[in-house]
């Protein structure tokens, strides 16, 4: 496509609308429908043609855990280039190729339409009126991540007389039986109720397709799967994210950001300095001399994370801190301690009001057919070859953070009644695996009682902040701390601009109001409209880890559940006596 058909915003780049993923839109003359699949990273290099350095967002800690050398914002918008403005372009490819007439409902390939005068839309030259064409609603996708056009020329057995074959798609009755396929040449039919079976599209194999990237990856054994176009099954997006610490390390590496390739070729001390000398010094804006930019440099390349969990760990140790005796201005993480009020302590040892932070959202790739948990299934790349970069957006918001105590957890966990519980969950995970054909040796990470204690009182705080906070739940978000160190949560909002830090979140820390908002909370999820089914577990499907937990209770929008609303029991924080807070609720 060479035409503007749109606008989009950058973060649902990062969320919805990335590499791969199908998007429709409304061409600005003629009005028409337009679907398309975003281009590959390798289209973005083409079409930015060096106008991405002003959109270079950093964050080191991040960058290490990803093996990237930085970060680069959706080509979105405009920019400025030898003192001109010009567009950002995010180059899409038309998709599905089959496109149907509203009127006559014959259906066919893009070429054989006719365009409109200004080339912007294709119609229908048969019908009167000229009515514009619009894109088919089914499309094939498999576990692979290949997506295709669902095969429309070989799903009819036509007679041998049919020389012309011209192909409709229309309703006849209700549900997607009543959906069938004809053709006009020789009467031949067939629903396409038959195309939806859940081992795959009968006698196709999957064709491999990857538009987004040109080509086809040739040798795949997945069934084909059909699906509507925009199906939220079509792409699931797989995200990092790291929250930014005040750290040193974040400013230097913008300050240096234009020698970093040059710098990492210099072994020798001697050279390096020299060349600091030579070429940073003389623009460096700080007193450090060039022998002091070299020692830094180093202490930057040798200190980097490189898993993600330290760097959760680093920004748990942070968030234990306040923050915010230092110059607030000049903050990138603003925290303020906030007192434990009496009922809750035992239970909860530090609470803090996250008044400022900035995210950095990286897209890494993405799955059909089911969402990522635990790292599985494979990602399907953003690229047809490894670059040095990757998309992503940087967000500001507040928030509120909360730490349990360590000591009451580890015991709670020990207890003989809880550890009989998670052995019945994850021999049940592992049931219905195998059951539905997977080869598992294990448990996922998530599935112990830590992390769905953790998990499960994010839910409920997220549940009642959207009632007390001002903001919807689908706008708040979790971010989990879990590990042998670590017991914590940080529920936030976050926007690409500083309109995320407007206080109605982070006041929700102060003592009186987090009293409050916690004994709800927990009061909330000790009953389900759905009990005893969803008390005893036999409301959930056995895959996804959970118990107690259902659409009724703890389930929130999937834009704020790091797990797609997996590995959640209520039993273990309110509703019942396996519950970690069971003093408080009784």
């Amino acid at each position: 496509m060479s035409k503007n058909v749109g606008s989009i915003r950058r973060s649902q780049i990062i969320s919805t609308f990335g590499p791969g993923a199908i998007v429709d839109f409304r061409l600005p003359g003629s009005g028409a429908l337009l679907s398309g699949v975003m281009q590959g990273l390798e289209a973005w290099e083409a079409y930015t043609k060096g106008g991405f350095k002003q959109d270079v967002v950093r964050e080191p800690r991040l960058e290490a855990l990803l093996g990237v050398d930085h970060f680069r914002a959706p080509p979105v918008g405009t920019y400025l280039k030898d003192g001109q403005t010009r567009d950002r372009v995010l180059p899409i490819e038309r998709f599905p190729d089959w496109l149907s007439c509203p009127e006559c409902h014959v259906i066919n390939r893009s070429q054989h339409w006719a365009p409109s005068r200004n080339g912007d839309s294709l119609h229908c030259g048969q019908c009167r009126g000229k009515p514009a064409v619009v894109p088919v609603r089914f499309v094939a996708i498999c576990e692979n991540g290949h997506l295709d056009d669902f095969p429309w020329a070989s799903w009819l057995t036509h007679e041998a007389r049919c020389s012309r074959p011209i192909l409709a798609l229309k309703t006849v009755g209700a549900g997607i039986g009543g959906l069938l396929l004809t053709c006009k040449s020789c009467d031949a039919a067939r629903t396409m109720a038959e195309a939806f079976s859940p081992k795959g599209i009968p006698k196709h194999r999957c064709g491999g397709g990857r538009p987004w990237l040109g080509g086809r990856q040739l040798g795949c054994e997945a069934p084909p799967r059909i699906t509507q176009r925009g199906a939220s099954n079509v792409y699931f997006s797989i995200e990092q994210s790291a929250i930014t610490l005040p750290d040193w390390k974040v400013t230097f590496k913008e300050k240096i950001s234009d020698f970093v390739d040059t710098l990492d070729f210099f072994d020798d001390k001697d050279t390096l300095v020299a060349f600091i000398a030579k070429k940073i010094l003389p623009t460096w804006d700080g007193a450090e001399s060039a022998e002091e930019i070299a020692c830094l440099y180093r202490e930057m390349k040798e200190d980097n994370s490189g898993a993600e969990g330290d760097l959760r760990l680093d920004e748990f140790r942070m968030l234990l801190t306040d923050t915010s005796a230092s110059d607030e201005s000049a903050m990138t993480l603003l925290n303020r301690q906030q007192p434990v009020p009496a009922p809750l302590s035992g239970m909860i040892t530090w609470i803090s009001s996250v008044e400022r932070l900035r995210e950095v959202r990286a897209l890494t790739g993405f799955t059909r057919l089911k969402a990522q948990v635990g790292g599985k299934p494979d990602p399907v790349p953003l690229s047809r070859s490894g670059l040095s970069w990757l998309p992503a957006v940087a967000m500001h918001g507040e928030g509120i953070f909360l730490s349990l105590d360590l000591d009451a957890v580890s015991e709670w966990e020990s207890r003989t009644d809880v550890v009989e519980h998670l052995a019945g969950l994850i021999q049940t995970h592992i049931e219905t695996a195998r059951a539905e054909g997977k080869q598992v040796d294990g448990a996922p990470l998530q599935l112990n009682a830590r992390y769905m204690l953790i998990h499960t009182l994010a839910h409920a705080l997220i549940a009642r902040l959207s009632l007390d906070s001002g903001y919807s739940s689908s706008a708040l978000r979790e971010r989990l701390y879990v590990g042998p160190d670590m017991a914590g949560l940080l529920i936030y909002t976050s926007t690409p601009d500083a309109d995320g830090t407007m206080g109605g979140l982070s006041r929700q820390a102060r003592p009186t109001r987090m009293e409050q908002l916690v004994l709800q909370a927990l009061a909330d999820h000790e009953l389900c409209s759905a009990d005893p089914l969803c008390s005893e577990g036999m409301a959930r499907s056995g895959s996804n880890g959970n118990h107690a937990a259902c659409h009724n209770c703890v389930f929130l929008p999937e834009t704020s559940c790091e797990a797609w609303n997996g590995f959640l029991d209520r039993s273990l924080l309110s509703a019942g006596p396996l519950s970690f807070f069971k003093n408080l609720v009784e």
